[in-house]
């Protein structure tokens, strides 16, 4: 299965959430490794049974996990009626500081099960995430692949509410708040009339429950994409993912 193939069996030409599947790591050429085989299979086992969605109908889910666990998880979700967003907005890369290649090997092996799912075109969105999107410390030669969401990569509040969406399902492992990246989505479908609920899947009976989504620091686009620039890199193409500079050698520093 080529690039474009893949890209399409998860953002079908007629899905009505289609437009916001970051193509990012589908257009990336990749070889299967027999490791990668397993820890696709490992992050699968995991999944099985781990938690049960609501009902599909009038709820999104956002699923924040790392990568390929979130990914096992909306493939499980999919069995429930759930249509998997991915929005994975970082490439791969040698000596990356995010490893992508599992969850780019995710997306390859957790396609029949996507198919065997028969998803309506309008099914419910349960959007994908990955948790370690901004961790790690990046070294000089690094590649630095770490990248922030914005609300311009969900749906707006009023899309999912003409669409029947009423409220928001936020799962996490381990806290029931959200990163502060995706708290400026949240805010926005929250001030808007939609109901935030989370589920924290580390708990012993992980739940939905209500959450109130504070303001958080430095609130709005611009503030958000300024704090972004300084602290992140973007190439060429507009994604995230870009070699540290070795300061010793380019005399540039880290800029």
């Amino acid at each position: 299965m080529n690039e474009l193939e893949l890209y399409s069996r998860w953002a079908p030409d007629d899905g009505a959430w289609t437009p916001w599947v970051k193509p990012v790591l589908f257009a990336a050429p990749h070889t299967l490794a027999d490791e990668e085989r397993e820890a696709w299979r490992a992050a699968a086992e995991r999944a099985r049974g781990r938690w049960t969605p609501p009902r599909p109908g009038d709820t999104a889910l956002v699923l924040d996990l790392p990568g390929p666990d979130a990914l096992a998880l909306a493939v499980e979700c999919a069995a429930h009626g759930y249509r998997p967003v991915p929005l994975f907005n970082s490439c791969l890369g040698r000596n990356a500081v995010v490893p992508n290649e599992p969850l780019r090997a995710g997306l390859e092996l957790g396609v029949d099960a996507l198919a065997a799912a028969r998803l309506l075109r309008d099914a419910a969105p349960a959007f994908v995430l990955d948790a370690r999107r901004g961790q790690g410390g990046p070294k000089p030669l690094m590649f630095d692949n770490r990248w922030r969401v914005f609300a311009q990569d969900f749906p707006s509040a009023n899309v999912l509410l003409s669409r029947g969406i009423r409220s928001v399902v936020l799962v996490q492992a381990g806290t029931n708040s959200p990163s502060i990246d995706l708290a400026h989505v949240l805010l926005r479908w929250q001030t808007a009339g939609l109901s935030i609920q989370a589920v924290d899947l580390a708990s012993t009976s992980p739940a939905p429950a209500p959450i109130r989504v504070a303001k958080p620091a430095w609130y709005g686009a611009l503030f958000q994409r300024l704090l972004v620039t300084i602290g992140l890199r973007r190439n060429s193409a507009g994604g995230f993912g870009e070699v540290v500079p070795d300061a010793t050698t380019t005399g540039t520093g880290f800029a």
